[in-house]
């Protein structure tokens, strides 16, 4: 008999090729690319948006009979590159990964020069990645019930670090200063690599993390894991709850990795790219390589996909509107 663990990889792998076949009638009409394509990342390489690029690049291009380049252009939390693509042709060429910050910084008004959800369009998700509320390995603080507690104690006390103003890091400790109903003093740090030296160092008292950078400092107990952001427990955390099942009701936070390209590119080759990302995601090799990069593959449609940053841009406008945030 299946075990659980089969079981839902079976399920996923079905999901995955019904989404990638629904699609295929409508893409094998898709006009034929005569120049490569490049994946614009608005991060430096090595980090979880870079590396997410790179699984599903060399997918793309043996479906795509084109080239297909990962190029890094860093800066301005990853707008430099968004720009770059929102000025762009719209016909496949250039491709934007997509994540977090994208609809966070629509939901803020930030002075861009496109507007995210307009000026893109969706292609494909590849991945969400949890967060994890983490503190210093010594810290009196063995719970979440525990930070709650201490929290309402000394209100205006606690600091949080995270990777700067408008990161999932950022946010989900907001979001969690709001359901919870306590005062906690952010701290923005550039990267979280600084938050966390800080925080095992016992300069800052708590911080949400990215799972793939704290997943090892955890294992080796460097740092201690209070819950996950996200509303399932993690396969790699399995012990570790959900910041909902520890009292925090509906708090869900997920980072998302998704591919876009400029509004107006061809829908049959946007349904091409589509099926093709969904039929990667179906395949053992490479759902395997993005959840050792601690991410949880995701096969979905375009439609899902716009949904879903919607309701983030929404989410997230309530949240900074109500903790009064200036991400500027």
């Amino acid at each position: 008999m299946p075990t659980p663990a089969r079981r839902s990889a079976l399920a996923f792998a079905r999901a995955a090729t019904a989404i990638a076949l629904s699609a295929l009638a409508f893409a094998s009409s898709a006009q034929t690319l005569s120049e490569p394509v490049k994946i614009e990342v608005g991060f430096s390489a090595g980090g979880s948006t870079d590396a997410l690029a790179r699984v599903i690049a060399p997918q793309l291009e043996a479906a795509l009979k084109v080239p297909v380049i990962v190029e890094n252009r860093p800066g301005a939390n990853g707008n430099i590159a968004a720009a770059y693509v929102a000025n762009g042709p719209a016909n496949g060429s250039l491709l934007y990964m997509g994540s977090f910050n994208n609809p966070v910084n629509q939901a803020a008004g930030k002075k861009l020069s496109f507007e995210f959800t307009q000026d893109f369009t969706p292609v494909a998700m590849v991945a969400y990645v949890s967060n994890v509320l983490i503190v210093n390995a010594s810290a009196p603080i063995h719970s979440v019930a525990d930070l709650v507690a201490l929290a309402r104690k000394e209100p205006g006390r606690l600091t949080f670090g995270s990777a700067g103003p408008g990161s999932s890091l950022h946010m989900a400790g907001e979001l969690f200063k709001r359901s919870a109903g306590v005062d906690l003093v952010h701290v923005p740090y550039k990267g979280s690599a600084p938050a966390i030296a800080d925080l095992m160092g016992g300069h800052i008292d708590v911080m949400f993390d990215n799972l793939p950078s704290a997943l090892e400092l955890v294992k080796a107990g460097k740092v201690r894991a209070l819950a996950v952001t996200s509303a399932r427990r993690q396969p790699q955390l399995p012990d570790v709850p959900t910041v909902a099942e520890a009292g925090i009701a509906d708090y869900d936070v997920l980072s998302f990795f998704a591919l876009f390209a400029k509004t107006g590119t061809p829908e049959p080759l946007l349904a091409q790219m589509n099926s093709a990302v969904n039929a990667a995601l179906g395949r053992a090799e490479v759902r395997d390589r993005i959840l050792q990069l601690g991410a949880q593959p995701a096969a979905e449609s375009r439609e899902q996909v716009r949904a879903y940053t919607e309701r983030e841009v929404g989410k997230w406008r309530d949240v900074i509107r109500a903790n009064n945030i200036q991400l500027d």
